[in-house]
This record gives C-alpha cells, sequence and structure tokens, in this order.
C-alpha cells in the first residue's frame, strides 16, 4: 500500500517520484514488473530505496520507496503488487468482528478502511452470526458488540483485496461508523467465489 509521494531532485523539470510504503507481502527488486491499484496500470521497478539509500531489492515488513520507469498517476491509498496478484472487487465476503454498542445493521452505510485509502460501504448481507460456545453459525440480521459473523460489504469504489489468510494487510479492513467516527469492527476477507471481481 502506498503511504506516501515523494518528490526527489532540485524542483526544475519532470521531477522522478518516490512511492513509499511498508511491503505487506513478498518482495520487490530492481527490474520487476509491478501492477498499480485501482487503475490496473504497469510499469517496472527502476529503482529502489530503503532510509534515503539506493538498494536493489527489499522484502515484507521493511518500508521502501520504490521508483518506477515512467510517470504515472500515483497518490496515497493505492497499491502496488505483482501483475496477477490481487482483484479490484465492489463486494465481498469476510467475517466481521463487531466492536461497537450499536450493532451492525442490514442495509446500513459505512466507512472502511484498506491499507491506507478509505471507502464509503454498504453492509448488504449478514450470512450468519458464530454461538462463541459452540463454534457454530446461527442465523443472523444483526450482529451485536462482541459478536462475530459472516457477511458481505458492497463497496462505493473497488478495492484490491486478497483472502486474509494469504495475506493480513491485503485481507484487513477497518470499519467506521460515519456518524460517530467510532471504529466498528474489524474485517477478514474470506476466500472463495463470494468475493466478486470488478475492476
Amino acid at each position: 500500500p502506498v503511504q506516501y509521494v515523494a518528490r526527489e531532485g532540485d524542483g526544475v523539470g519532470e521531477q522522478p517520484r518516490v512511492l513509499w510504503g511498508r511491503i505487506a507481502q513478498g518482495a520487490v527488486k530492481v527490474g520487476d514488473e509491478i501492477q498499480v491499484f485501482p487503475s490496473g496500470q504497469r510499469a517496472i521497478v527502476a529503482d529502489l530505496r530503503k532510509a534515503g539509500v539506493e538498494v536493489q531489492a527489499a522484502e515484507a515488513g521493511q518500508s521502501a520507496g520504490v521508483m518506477l520507469d515512467r510517470q504515472l498517476d500515483i497518490s496515497r491509498g493505492d497499491w502496488l503488487a505483482t501483475p496477477g496478484t490481487l482483484e479490484a472487487s465492489r463486494r465481498f465476503t469476510a467475517t466481521l468482528a463487531w466492536l461497537d454498542t450499536e450493532p451492525a445493521t442490514l442495509g446500513r452505510k459505512y466507512w472502511v478502511r484498506h491499507g491506507n485509502r478509505w471507502v464509503q460501504a454498504r453492509l448488504a448481507e449478514v450470512t450468519h452470526c458464530l454461538d462463541i460456545h459452540t463454534l457454530q453459525p446461527e442465523d443472523a440480521h444483526q450482529l451485536h458488540v462482541n459478536e462475530i459473523g459472516e457477511v458481505v460489504f458492497e463497496l462505493q469504489q473497488p478495492l484490491p483485496l486478497a483472502p486474509y489468510a494469504d495475506n493480513r494487510v491485503g485481507g484487513a479492513l477497518i470499519v467506521v461508523d460515519p456518524a460517530s467516527h467510532r471504529t466498528s469492527g474489524a474485517l477478514m476477507v474470506a476466500a472463495g467465489p463470494r468475493t466478486d471481481a470488478s475492476a
């Protein structure tokens, strides 16, 4: 996830941009092809920085600055990934841990944060609630404080989501109540066919 975009140079002419962020998964090296989300554009990694020093490679958990071989429209909240590893989705299934005293209600709109991007979302479906004593699913239309369940969210803009089991950064979102600004819940994206891709 891109956290910060910096410009290098003396301020005269075309200034190369460095895309800073913490690598969520895998590794990157000079010469790799990357894909930008949500635009889908591709470019080659021309240079890498770590703590202001040029390096040839960086890996998951490290903060790094990426310079590309061409100028693309990239800003905070965008994602850089190996081509074909992420899909942009507007509708997805996830496990929701609800933290708010006001219940999660069908049809209600919330803000969700994925990486460094905020997007409006609607709770489209509560598939079930988990009985914490038996771990068996139970029918539910709401989730109350400290309950965990399976839900479907619909997004105003597509996000490059990954199953949480495969990618703990790409598969995690927080839910924020737009009225109270409270952190209301935590989402873990599920694997499987109910995550519908639409770039």
